[in-house]
């Protein structure tokens, strides 16, 4: 791709799997896009889509980001936009290295990529955090909890401080995804779907293709007076409190009560 056909040149961190990966295919499709990935390991995708770079980086190495960043600019141009993606999925101590990889990559990155975006009504800047930012996750550790929950402040801080620079900065947070990797588990756990089908109001589960929808509207210029938002993409799951989908799921009917 010549640079005077490359109309936005995207940064993808964490493009490798899960949304990230399927973000990355959708952006290699899209007509004067450069898509630059940084993962842990190398961007193996469609080798048709000559217009993706691959940068491997371990984001717990975050002494190393300043000079990768620099070779992502100096490789593919000012970037328009940055979607982060990532999360630790090591064995080694979670704590330390979810708050490396999530809270301290990220800040870190922005840091050093922000002085170097073409700034239009498109820039902007997309973190993927989660519903447990602020609700409780059994499954997942607390590292993860409270990684996600920082990332929230820290795009309420960055939509602030590089508002004036005509970068916004937005999150969103999701419940349970169906991405490629977990696709086959749930179509073969029919009961558990079936439940999550009973306590999302939409009645179906959310995809990748839900979250990566939104992520396209807040890098468009459509959404170009939003900004430090948290887009909270579940199909209406999280406006039920805990109660009362116990009541639902067991049909037990309590009397109405005027309040606690």
């Amino acid at each position: 791709m010549k640079d005077d056909l490359i109309e936005k040149h995207v940064l993808v961190v964490g493009g490798t799997s899960g949304t990230g990966k399927t973000l990355v295919k959708t952006l290699a499709k899209t007509k004067g896009c450069l898509v630059s990935v940084v993962a842990r390991r190398p961007y193996l995708g469609d080798k048709e889509f000559t217009n993706v770079l691959s940068w491997p980086l371990d984001l717990t190495e975050t002494n190393e980001i300043p000079g990768m960043v620099g070779k992502i600019i100096k490789g593919g141009g000012k970037l328009t936009n940055i979607i982060f993606c990532q999360r630790y999925r090591g064995e080694n101590d979670p704590w330390e290295n979810e708050i490396k990889a999530s809270l301290t990559a990220t800040h870190r990155i922005i840091e050093n990529a922000s002085p170097h975006f073409n700034a239009t009504q498109e820039s902007s800047i997309v973190v993927l955090s989660s519903l447990s930012a602020s609700m409780v996750m059994t499954e997942q550790p607390v590292s993860y909890h409270v990684a996600k929950a920082g990332l929230v402040q820290m795009v309420r801080y960055y939509a602030h401080a590089l508002g004036p620079k005509g970068i916004r900065v937005n999150a969103i947070s999701s419940g349970v995804v169906v991405k490629d990797e977990n696709r086959d588990f749930y179509d073969n756990a029919i009961g558990l779907k079936d439940l999550f089908k009973k306590i999302i109001p939409l009645n179906r589960m959310g995809t990748s293709e839900d979250i990566i929808s939104a992520i396209l509207f807040l890098c468009s210029k459509e959404s170009s007076f939003i900004t430090g938002q948290n887009l909270t993409i579940d199909g209406g799951v999280s406006l039920s409190v805990q109660e009362s989908l116990a009541r639902e799921l067991t049909s037990f009917k309590h009397p109405q009560s005027r309040g606690p």
